[in-house]
């Protein structure tokens, strides 16, 4: 896929030097007072006196002018500045230079769909689509960031701005980096506004219909045109709304991904929903072979680790899919903006604790504490004071344990990373920690993971779910109106469900969804050569990160089938494997 890149010295009137040049700005150029941007095929440049606009990804509602993406958004900026971006919907990265100020602006959509990373020093600045071409800069080091292995550990990925590269700095989702002789800004470009705290709930009938057809809007923006469209259908509430409204729009082609031998198998759900729906469904089932090369090349084109195992059918997925559609529309979002699993139970634990909050006597209580500490800090949000957001993967105690350095270990580095996208928002505390998830696991693990995929195949991939639209709609909306709780226990993304009840029938709708099920816990047990040998290069310890015997002790509560739920030992040691994998590839020192 294409992308777009460039140098930059701020306050400087000459060109950057011809060799780094070369090196980062491959393909179609602008030159000019001290900068150098590039496109490569399949993203788009315009330019006219006073500026030059990159553009990387697509607009699925823009003004329709029959021009470049970048020819519309240079009109756009050229009226409005920054507020132009309040007329593109899409995902994309752009990059436009103004040519009188020698101001350079970089732009990110507003849910992180495409990624942006750029380094400074010295007073050179790059950036590009992707972390690798910016290291092969000379003053780009490959240094690993020490001191955010505590917040990776335990999320599985970084949080924008940072990285696992020291050198290197990634664009948040919805912000917009400013650059001139002044210096550097970046600041957000686009904000959500969520219903206020103790919000009434809108009436059922009129919100569910509004809501369809903002669905309906969302999937036909993305589906529509000469492009062949398919759908990524796992059989789950999110995938299963896309298909229904695009088959709507015309015959559909949907595919579905298993592991051969998994523990357990989603397949016959997502075939079911293709036969109510009548789509053209394909399964493709994943061999041992298949996935070893899969993650040489997954491995070979992240930004970061891959974040589990799902990463490499994903992409086979999306490799088997070309050939059939140019286009593919996946469900991702759907958790983080109808309310999924990961807060079904937390719906009740919140009624609870505001009953309890409310007793007369609650030293009574005290002994509730530990268990809850929303009641111990009440003036924090309930998903602050219990750390909710995100895969919760090696804790303190655990990378206690790990690594070898202990000052890389950072106790409460998960509450710092939390508190500011907490801060982010003051809503009812169900949306509160859906924005977390939105801002977090969202566009740094799921987006990051479903955009390798897509780019590795050659494909588009659209994201409906993830419409700003309908997302801005859902935020205004108080999150028990999206979770429903009862006696009994709670119904995660009720919206969805009502709407699909008359199509997919109770049973569907009401079934509990999985993750991707493989043989992940029998791989690492032993018995698959390329998995053996990964494992004995994560012992090596390559790169002196964990200490001594950590590592195998690990493997050793695999192979005795311990803890077999993240964040168990299975969960842990694929961590440690995929992050050791793309340390090595990166040739990190």
């Amino acid at each position: 896929m294409g992308g777009i890149a460039g140098l930059f010295h701020p306050g400087s009137t000459g060109q950057p030097d011809p060799a780094e040049r070369d090196a980062l700005c491959s393909g179609s150029r602008f030159t000019g007072d001290g900068a150098v941007l590039a496109c490569q095929p399949r993203s788009t440049m315009a330019q006219d006196d006073k500026l030059c606009v990159l553009v990387s990804g697509h607009f699925d509602r823009a003004p329709v002018t029959g021009q470049s993406s970048a020819e519309v958004l240079l009109d756009y900026w050229a009226r409005l500045g920054i507020d132009a971006l309040a007329h593109f919907e899409g995902a994309f990265v752009a990059a436009i230079f103004e040519r009188k100020s020698a101001t350079l602006h970089l732009v990110r959509d507003a849910f992180g769909i495409r990624r942006l990373f750029y380094s400074a020093r010295g007073g050179k600045f790059a950036f590009s689509n992707s972390v690798r071409p910016l290291l092969k800069l000379p003053w780009v080091s490959r240094e690993l960031a020490r001191e955010n292995l505590a917040e990776y550990l335990s999320f599985r990925y970084t949080h924008a701005p940072r990285t696992l590269l020291r050198d290197v700095s990634a664009l948040p989702a919805g912000h917009h980096l400013v650059l001139n002789a002044k210096g550097l800004k970046v600041e957000p470009w686009f904000k959500l506004r969520y219903s206020p705290p103790f919000a009434d709930l809108p009436p059922d009938g009129p919100t569910l219909k509004e809501l369809e057809q903002r669905l309906n809007r969302a999937v036909a923006s993305r589906a529509s045109g000469k492009e062949r469209v398919g759908v990524f259908l796992s059989g789950g509430l999110d995938s299963s709304a896309i298909a229904l409204l695009a088959s709507r729009l015309g015959p559909v082609h949907t595919f579905t991904v298993g592991m051969q031998d998994a523990e357990g198998d989603e397949t016959p759900y997502a075939g079911r929903v293709a036969s109510l729906l009548q789509t053209r469904h394909e399964v493709l089932r994943v061999s041992a072979d298949q996935f070893r090369d899969a993650m040489d090349d997954v491995v070979g084109r992240s930004d970061q680790p891959p974040p589990d195992p799902a990463a490499m059918p994903h992409y086979l997925l999306a490799k088997a899919a070309r050939p059939h559609v140019d286009v593919i529309l996946s469900g991702d979002g759907g958790d983080e903006v109808f309310g999924g699993r990961m807060v079904g139970v937390l719906a009740q634990e919140m009624k609870l604790s505001a009953l309890l909050a409310r007793l007369p006597g609650r030293r009574l209580f005290a002994g509730a504490l530990p268990r809850r500490p929303e009641l111990k800090d009440p003036w924090s949000p309930f998903g602050l004071s219990r750390l909710i957001g995100g895969v919760h993967a090696f804790d303190h105690k655990a990378r206690g344990g790990l690594l070898r350095d202990p000052g890389w270990v950072r106790t409460g580095v998960r509450r710092l990373c939390l508190e500011p996208l907490y801060r982010e928002v003051a809503s009812d505390p169900l949306n509160e920690i859906l924005h977390v998830y939105l801002r977090g696991r969202m566009a740094e693990d799921t987006l990051a993971r479903a955009g390798t995929a897509a780019s590795l195949a050659g494909i588009g991939l659209r994201e409906p779910l993830l419409d700003r639209d309908l997302v801005s709609f859902l935020a205004a909306i108080p999150g028990h109106w999206k979770v429903r709780t009862h006696v009994g226990g709670a119904v995660t993304k009720w919206p969805l469900r009502e709407l699909l009840r008359p199509v997919l029938g109770k049973q569907l709708v009401q079934r509990p969804k999985r993750v991707l099920p493989g043989p992940w816990r029998r791989w690492l047990a032993g018995g698959q050569p390329f998995i053996d040998e990964r494992l004995a290069a994560l012992t090596e310890d390559k790169f002196r990160l964990f200490q001594p015997g950590a590592v195998p002790a690990l493997i050793t509560a695999v192979h005795a089938g311990g803890e077999n739920q993240a964040p168990g030992a299975e969960g842990k040691l694929w961590t440690l494997l995929l992050l050791d994998a793309w340390l090595r590839d990166m040739d990190v020192g």
